[in-house]
């Protein structure tokens, strides 16, 4: 008997969401806004900027959705596309070439994956990195620019670069500046640039980065206070962003989003719980991976299927995650029979 041999599944994202379609809920306005906001940028109508938020809003979320429509909603063959380029600072200690090798690589491969439309490009597993340079130097689809930034990977690889985070920070810039196309740089985790484990300086060497019309940079991180007052709002980085705050659900919205996610994961939610989380969801930051599941029974509930005496009808558990306040940071079961 011949087995069936099931054909590959190919991705549609070219980096994953965390979120269901089935569980997310009201952020289309900024979705559309920052999609708008990179197209725009073909006619060089785009400045850089920051999605400002409180933990737990979903702003990592926007981003990797904007991402994944700029890449598959657009035609790779078009020269006049807008290349999206994803990229998250570590918070762990690097010094300058590793962190130069780690930023100038994924700027190359997002610019191959786009334009040959194959996200396993962006995975250093199934692409490693000699194969990505040898695509580059083969394939006609890029330029005589493009092309010679693979000097600066080779360069930084047998440490014969002097400041290569600079050189770095400056490639995408460089590249869209002299082939004038457009990239779109999405930044995330911005405020680890601040962080003292960094024994060299990035964001001043970002100051000419940023303003680049073909060029721009949208950045958001979880640390507001850091982002705000100790990169953008003071030094090489001050009033060369432009910025679109995000807030907390209403409490309709964050009502709806306990009704989906609660529907996704098969756990029943009365009426009055859904209004109650929805009213907490108003007031407190949002997790975005806010996720029902049930919560296994324990104790004799769990063995002679009578109820407990916390959930004496020995129905399920949702648990809804809610990323608290500063002062609590607390979280909420909510337990419906």
């Amino acid at each position: 008997m011949i087995a069936m041999i099931k054909k590959p599944r190919v991705p549609n994202w070219a980096i994953r969401p965390l979120v269901s379609e089935e569980v997310y809920t009201d952020r289309q306005e900024f979705l559309d806004y920052f999609y708008r906001a990179a197209l725009n940028a073909r006619e060089r109508r785009t400045m850089s900027t920051v999605l400002l938020g409180r933990r737990r809003m979903g702003k990592t979320e926007i981003f990797k959705r904007v991402v994944n429509r700029l890449f598959f909603e657009q035609d790779h063959r078009d020269p006049e596309a807008v290349v999206p380029v994803y990229y998250s600072f570590p918070d762990k200690a690097k010094d300058d070439a590793e962190f130069a090798l780690r930023y100038a690589e994924n700027f190359l491969r997002w610019q191959v994956a786009f334009r040959l439309r194959d996200t396993k490009i962006l995975s250093t597993q199934t692409c490693k990195r000699s194969q990505l340079l040898e695509t580059i130097r083969d394939s006609s689809l890029f330029s005589e620019t493009f092309k010679a930034s693979l000097g600066l990977i080779e360069g930084i690889l047998e440490e014969d670069v002097i400041a290569p985070e600079e050189k770095a920070l400056w490639l995408p810039r460089r590249i869209s500046d002299y082939d004038d196309v457009t990239t779109i740089m999405f930044l995330d985790e911005f405020q680890n640039t601040r962080l003292p484990q960094y024994d060299f300086d990035i964001v001043g060497y970002m100051q000419e980065a940023v303003e680049s019309p073909t060029c721009p940079h949208f950045v958001t991180g979880s640390a507001m206070t850091i982002l705000v007052r100790e990169i953008l709002g003071r030094g090489a980085l001050f009033g060369r962003f432009d910025s679109d705050p995000i807030e907390p659900l209403t409490g309709y919205w964050g009502a709806e989003l306990a009704r989906r996610s609660a529907q996704y994961h098969r756990v029943s939610v009365s009426e009055e719980y859904r209004a109650g989380v929805g009213g907490a969801l108003r007031w407190k930051s949002v997790l975005y991976r806010c996720r029902g599941q049930t919560i296994r029974q324990t104790g004799p509930s769990h063995r002679n299927g009578r109820g407990s005496e916390r959930n004496p009808g020995g129905g399920s558990l949702l648990r809804l995650h809610l990323g608290g306040t500063r002062r609590s940071g607390r979280k909420m079961d909510c337990a419906h029979q």
